[in-house]
Protein backbone atom coordinates (compact mmCIF):
# COMPACT_ATOMS: atom_id res chain seq x y z
CA UNK A 1 0.00 0.00 0.00
CA UNK A 2 2.80 2.77 1.07
CA UNK A 3 4.91 1.72 -2.02
CA UNK A 4 1.89 2.09 -4.33
CA UNK A 5 1.61 5.88 -3.14
CA UNK A 6 4.55 6.61 -3.15
CA UNK A 7 4.69 5.31 -6.85
CA UNK A 8 1.74 7.40 -7.08
CA UNK A 9 3.74 10.50 -5.81
CA UNK A 10 6.53 9.79 -8.00
CA UNK A 11 4.49 9.43 -11.03
CA UNK A 12 2.75 13.02 -9.89
CA UNK A 13 5.74 14.66 -9.38
CA UNK A 14 7.19 14.12 -12.96
CA UNK A 15 3.89 14.64 -14.92
CA UNK A 16 4.19 18.14 -13.08
CA UNK A 17 7.74 18.36 -14.26
CA UNK A 18 6.54 17.63 -18.28
CA UNK A 19 3.69 20.24 -17.68
CA UNK A 20 5.66 22.91 -16.46
CA UNK A 21 8.76 22.67 -19.58
CA UNK A 22 5.57 22.33 -21.75
CA UNK A 23 4.12 25.39 -20.61
CA UNK A 24 7.52 27.17 -20.67
CA UNK A 25 7.57 26.59 -24.47
CA UNK A 26 4.02 28.22 -24.68
CA UNK A 27 3.81 30.97 -26.97
CA UNK A 28 2.75 34.62 -25.54
CA UNK A 29 -1.04 35.02 -25.70
CA UNK A 30 -0.72 37.81 -27.60
CA UNK A 31 1.25 34.96 -30.61
CA UNK A 32 -1.69 32.99 -30.57
CA UNK A 33 -3.55 33.65 -34.39
CA UNK A 34 -7.32 34.14 -34.64
CA UNK A 35 -9.03 32.79 -36.90
CA UNK A 36 -9.79 35.62 -40.18
CA UNK A 37 -9.53 36.31 -43.18
CA UNK A 38 -6.40 38.09 -42.88
CA UNK A 39 -3.56 37.71 -44.32
CA UNK A 40 -1.78 35.24 -43.06
CA UNK A 41 2.08 34.08 -42.32
CA UNK A 42 3.58 31.51 -41.40
CA UNK A 43 6.52 31.28 -38.01
CA UNK A 44 9.56 31.42 -38.33
CA UNK A 45 11.25 27.71 -39.00
CA UNK A 46 14.00 28.18 -36.44
CA UNK A 47 11.53 27.95 -33.49
CA UNK A 48 9.44 25.11 -35.02
CA UNK A 49 9.98 21.23 -34.11
CA UNK A 50 11.45 19.19 -37.01
CA UNK A 51 8.93 16.75 -37.25
CA UNK A 52 5.32 15.79 -36.60
CA UNK A 53 6.00 12.94 -33.73
CA UNK A 54 3.59 14.85 -31.32
CA UNK A 55 1.05 15.33 -33.41
CA UNK A 56 1.28 12.44 -34.90
CA UNK A 57 0.10 10.71 -31.61
CA UNK A 58 -3.54 11.41 -31.41
CA UNK A 59 -3.76 12.46 -35.44
CA UNK A 60 -1.99 8.89 -36.75
CA UNK A 61 -4.39 9.01 -40.41
CA UNK A 62 -1.77 11.94 -41.55
CA UNK A 63 1.38 9.59 -40.79
CA UNK A 64 0.35 7.94 -44.55
CA UNK A 65 -1.07 11.65 -45.97
CA UNK A 66 1.28 12.36 -49.07
CA UNK A 67 0.62 16.04 -48.71
CA UNK A 68 2.02 16.10 -45.40
CA UNK A 69 4.92 13.67 -46.62
CA UNK A 70 5.80 15.79 -49.37
CA UNK A 71 6.07 18.91 -46.52
CA UNK A 72 8.11 17.09 -44.18
CA UNK A 73 11.10 16.73 -46.83
CA UNK A 74 11.06 20.21 -47.14
CA UNK A 75 10.90 20.84 -43.62
CA UNK A 76 7.43 22.15 -43.09
CA UNK A 77 5.54 20.56 -40.23
CA UNK A 78 2.45 20.58 -38.59
CA UNK A 79 3.38 23.50 -36.44
CA UNK A 80 4.25 25.89 -39.44
CA UNK A 81 1.03 26.39 -40.14
CA UNK A 82 -1.04 25.29 -36.90
CA UNK A 83 1.37 26.96 -34.58
CA UNK A 84 3.58 25.00 -31.70
CA UNK A 85 -0.35 24.54 -30.05
CA UNK A 86 0.71 22.86 -26.79
CA UNK A 87 -2.42 23.64 -25.32
CA UNK A 88 -4.22 21.54 -28.08
CA UNK A 89 -1.36 18.74 -27.58
CA UNK A 90 -2.19 18.40 -24.01
CA UNK A 91 -5.92 18.26 -24.09
CA UNK A 92 -7.54 15.22 -23.74
CA UNK A 93 -10.95 15.73 -24.01
CA UNK A 94 -10.51 17.22 -27.58
CA UNK A 95 -11.83 20.52 -27.15
CA UNK A 96 -8.91 22.76 -27.69
CA UNK A 97 -8.38 23.80 -31.15
CA UNK A 98 -4.55 24.59 -32.30
CA UNK A 99 -3.11 27.81 -31.94
CA UNK A 100 -3.80 28.62 -35.18
CA UNK A 101 -6.86 27.37 -37.80
CA UNK A 102 -8.07 28.03 -41.32
CA UNK A 103 -12.08 28.87 -42.35
CA UNK A 104 -12.19 27.49 -45.59
CA UNK A 105 -11.90 31.00 -47.09
CA UNK A 106 -8.35 31.41 -45.46
CA UNK A 107 -6.85 27.95 -47.22
CA UNK A 108 -6.04 29.49 -50.42
CA UNK A 109 -4.37 32.79 -49.15
CA UNK A 110 -1.90 30.10 -46.02
CA UNK A 111 -0.83 27.79 -49.07
CA UNK A 112 -0.04 30.34 -51.21
CA UNK A 113 2.50 32.08 -49.33
CA UNK A 114 4.51 29.04 -50.37
CA UNK A 115 3.06 27.75 -53.76
CA UNK A 116 2.78 31.36 -55.15
CA UNK A 117 2.42 29.95 -59.14
CA UNK A 118 -1.08 28.78 -59.83
CA UNK A 119 -1.27 25.80 -61.41
CA UNK A 120 1.22 24.71 -63.95
CA UNK A 121 -1.56 23.69 -66.22
CA UNK A 122 -4.81 25.27 -66.35
CA UNK A 123 -6.08 22.39 -69.35
CA UNK A 124 -4.99 20.08 -66.61
CA UNK A 125 -6.90 21.54 -64.02
CA UNK A 126 -10.28 22.21 -66.07
CA UNK A 127 -10.11 18.28 -67.06
CA UNK A 128 -9.76 17.46 -63.50
CA UNK A 129 -13.03 19.10 -62.66
CA UNK A 130 -14.95 17.89 -65.57
CA UNK A 131 -13.74 14.93 -64.49
CA UNK A 132 -14.48 15.08 -60.86
CA UNK A 133 -17.00 17.88 -60.69
CA UNK A 134 -19.80 17.30 -57.84
CA UNK A 135 -18.03 13.74 -57.13
CA UNK A 136 -16.62 13.13 -53.84
CA UNK A 137 -13.33 12.26 -53.74
CA UNK A 138 -11.47 9.99 -51.42
CA UNK A 139 -10.55 12.72 -48.95
CA UNK A 140 -14.12 12.85 -48.21
CA UNK A 141 -14.77 16.38 -50.31
CA UNK A 142 -16.47 17.32 -53.24
CA UNK A 143 -14.80 19.01 -56.09
CA UNK A 144 -16.44 22.10 -57.26
CA UNK A 145 -15.90 25.37 -59.11
CA UNK A 146 -15.12 26.76 -55.57
CA UNK A 147 -13.16 24.17 -54.70
CA UNK A 148 -10.16 25.08 -52.25
CA UNK A 149 -6.92 23.46 -52.37
CA UNK A 150 -7.46 20.64 -49.94
CA UNK A 151 -10.45 19.79 -51.83
CA UNK A 152 -7.95 18.60 -54.40
CA UNK A 153 -4.98 18.19 -52.67
CA UNK A 154 -3.98 15.58 -49.73
CA UNK A 155 -6.46 14.14 -47.29
CA UNK A 156 -5.99 16.46 -44.71
CA UNK A 157 -9.03 15.85 -42.97
CA UNK A 158 -9.96 15.44 -39.18
CA UNK A 159 -12.23 11.95 -39.07
CA UNK A 160 -15.04 12.38 -37.88
CA UNK A 161 -15.38 11.13 -33.95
Amino acid sequence: MQRSFLSLIAISIVLLAIASCLEQTKPPPHAIKPVSPAPVSLPESANMPNNNRLCLVCHLNFAENDSIADHISEGITCAHCHGRSVDHMNDESMMTPPDILYGRTEVEAMCKQCHQQDHKSPQAVEAFRQKWGGRKRENGRNVTENSICADCHGRHTIPRR
